[in-house]
């Protein structure tokens, strides 16, 4: 590597960035589908260029005659099978009992074990089955995002940009993002036609209070399917375990005290053989050769690093998943979230309230599951000062927005919190829409 590049790969350090910056998720998600991803793809680009620019496997020539054939017998042994030693305290003992054929060598035994090694040809493609794997729920739950219209990412990123800004801009940007929420809840709360009906209503009703999700219009389906998206996270670090068992051809679950315990003995792991057996033939005969399986050295490290970071994000994910579930179950905890950034801006910390329209009501009857949930991603991703003055703003448009109502309830009647009477569906006023679309 020239000077020149080195001087630029030291200087694009501090630019490296762990996680992603505008985000619509949380940072247990960005640890499984931005940092884990890097990581995977790092492994299988390391592991992929010893292989094809290192040497992988170095097999022991001893006879003179066979020495100009090195590679050529490297190249052999690392496409085909690899033996484990069968009595490591004893090298001199006789490996195999095989017999050689035309196609290569064949077991005397069929029911003998006689240690095959093969997993190290297909690593490489692992890493970045893994690394799909992990990508693929954040994939999902963008396209939710998508069909749900809510543009979380745009949001978080016109909060981050304007923190400093003069207090007019904010105000601004604050009114819009307001202003979008409230459309966004609007279309997000319209019933399906067979919510029109009476019992339609209560169906409605069980659906909100029971966060089922059978579509967008029900007001839990954001986030419903952020739950959803969650328990995918957790469940692919479960099958990760189970798949590398599989692949591995022991049991993963362990390997992490076992080669913790191996190493304090002054020992490498068995699984992961650093010596072979090759049987080449040659005119007819059959030969043994012993191999060195240098990759194995970097794979048995890897794969212990792996095991601990699995098990980090296991423990996170469940911690996550179970906040994340309380959080959208009990309504106590979306009316004290909401509390929270309201009281802030108030000269004496209490908290606003204007006749029947109290946090409570603002939480259930505007925001709802939903529109809770896309507040919480929001202060996720941005600042306690920018959270407080968002919410009060969308706090005023819910006064506005129930001000409308009451007048027009003056010539049609009550409605329900939906804005529905008589199987209709209020008619709102139609709101200019700015930047968001």
């Amino acid at each position: 590597m020239s000077g020149a590049a080195m001087e630029a790969l030291l200087q694009s350090l501090p630019n490296l960035k762990i996680r992603q910056t505008v985000r619509d998720d949380d940072t247990v998600d960005q640890l499984h589908h931005f940092v884990t991803v890097c990581l995977l793809a790092f492994a299988g680009f390391l592991v992929g260029l010893k292989e094809m620019v290192g040497e992988p496997l170095d097999c022991w020539v001893n006879m003179s005659n066979w020495k100009h054939f090195q590679g050529h017998v490297n190249s052999y042994c690392w496409a085909h099978k690899l033996y484990k030693f069968p009595n490591l305290s004893n090298l001199d003992q006789t490996p195999y009992p095989l017999t050689v054929g035309l196609g290569g060598p064949e077991h005397s035994s069929p029911e003998a074990d006689f240690g095959e090694i093969n997993f190290y040809r297909w690593v490489t493609i692992i890493f970045f089955v893994q690394a799909f794997l992990f990508k693929l729920p954040a994939l999902i739950w963008s396209e939710c995002n998508e069909y749900s219209g809510t543009q979380i990412e745009k949001m978080v990123g016109m909060v981050s940009e304007m923190t400093f800004d003069p207090k007019e801009k904010r105000d601004s940007t604050f009114a819009i993002l307001a202003e979008y929420l409230e459309i966004w809840l609007k279309i997000n709360r319209k019933p399906f036609h067979f919510m029109k009906s009476q019992i339609g209503q209560y169906a409605r009703k069980i659906l909100r209070y029971c966060m089922l999700c059978v579509g967008g219009n029900t007001g839990n389906y954001l986030s419903t399917m952020y739950l959803v998206i969650k328990f995918l996270f957790l469940f692919n670090v479960m099958m990760q375990f189970a798949i590398l068992s599989s692949f591995l051809d022991f049991n993963y679950w362990h390997y992490g005290p076992d080669a913790v315990s191996a190493s304090a003995d002054g020992h490498h792991h068995d699984h992961f053989p650093r010596v072979g057996l090759c049987h080449f033939q040659m005119r007819g005969e059959g030969h043994w050769i012993q191999c060195i399986l240098s990759i194995n050295m970097i794979l048995e490290i890897i794969f212990v690093i792996e095991w601990f970071w699995l098990l980090f994000l296991l423990t996170l994910t469940c911690i996550s998943f179970i906040m994340w579930t309380l959080r959208t179950l009990q309504t106590q905890r979306s009316v004290s979230f909401v509390n929270k950034y309201l009281s802030i801006l108030n000269p004496d910390g209490s908290l606003p309230s204007e006749g029947e329209k109290t946090i409570n009501t603002f939480v259930i009857n505007y925001l709802g599951n939903d529109g809770v949930f896309v507040l919480r991603i929001l202060s996720t991703n941005t600042n306690d000062v920018a959270m407080a003055e968002l919410v009060t703003f969308v706090w005023n448009r819910y006064l506005h927005y129930e001000n409308k109502v009451e007048v027009k309830e003056k010539r049609t009647g009550p409605r329900d919190s939906f804005g529905i009477k008589d199987g209709s569906v209020l008619e709102m006023d139609p709101i200019e829409h700015k930047d968001l679309v």
